[in-house]
């Protein structure tokens, strides 16, 4: 008796889907840890800012790394690189500072629009700004660590296994599957930076969904282009930068 004949591309449309059921979880479990975390941290005022910050980082990473490792399990490292897109050429670093900012520009000018202000003045202080432990969190955090795990996430993870779900046979319907992974990836992106956050107003809320939805867009767009995403992850490391840069503590 013959073998069954197995479709490659059904393989690759269940896999897909088991990723984004990781991915799924991984986002969820995100936004109920970060509210816990967040609340904690309000209610111990004793709590000193190094711990308090990096909590709140933490509490978003681990799930979101958990998805990446348990839907790479079995790959192998060539493997997972590939499913991942993990690479890098030098030509990432210039599309990457070019993306980077560019979207840091756009959202200076959303905020300059809404607000009158472009949210990248030095935060005014009393006590002589962070403390040690706390300005290596406040830099190590959102400049080195949060764009690697959040673009292998998002861009590697997320984007890729939408894509390969929803890809047809046909040029035009892999380039709409490429395009609505884009599109839905940066809008996850976008909603997630809201949700992990407690009280924030509805204008700032607002801004931030806008900014990151873009932002989102852009280097979706630079690492399905590309199939790296060496670029998005500069470009990640530019954008936060330099926010962190202007705004440092005066």
């Amino acid at each position: 008796m013959a073998a069954p004949h197995i479709d490659s591309r059904d393989v690759r449309t269940r896999s897909a889907r088991w990723d984004l059921a990781y991915a799924a979880l991984a986002l969820g479990a995100v936004v109920v840890g970060a509210r816990i975390v967040g609340d904690l941290i309000a209610r111990s005022p004793g709590i000193s800012p190094a711990l308090g910050t990096a909590a709140s980082y933490v509490v978003v990473w681990v799930p979101l790394v958990i998805a990446v490792v348990v839907a790479c399990t079995g790959l192998g490292r060539g493997g997972a690189r590939r499913t991942l897109g993990l690479s890098f050429r030098w030509t990432d670093l210039v599309w990457g500072l070019a993306a980077g900012m560019g979207a840091r520009g756009l959202d200076a000018g959303l905020n300059l629009v809404s607000t009158g202000d472009t949210g990248l003045a030095p935060q005014p202080t009393l006590d002589g700004g962070p403390d040690l432990a706390t300005s290596v969190v406040l830099i190590l955090a959102p400049v080195l660590v949060a764009p690697l795990v959040e673009e292998v996430f998002f861009r590697g993870l997320l984007l890729r296994s939408l894509d390969r779900a929803l890809t047809g046979d046909t040029r035009l319907l892999r380039v709409l599957a490429t395009t609505s992974a884009v599109i839905v990836s940066a809008a996850l992106f976008a909603v997630l930076h809201v949700a992990v956050g407690l009280n924030v107003a509805p204008t700032t809320a607002t801004i931030i969904v806008v900014s990151t939805f873009v932002f989102g867009l852009i280097v979706g767009t630079l690492a399905s282009v590309t199939g790296r995403l060496g670029g998005a992850i500069v470009a990640h490391v530019v954008f936060n930068g330099v926010a962190v840069w202007a705004t440092w503590p005066a």
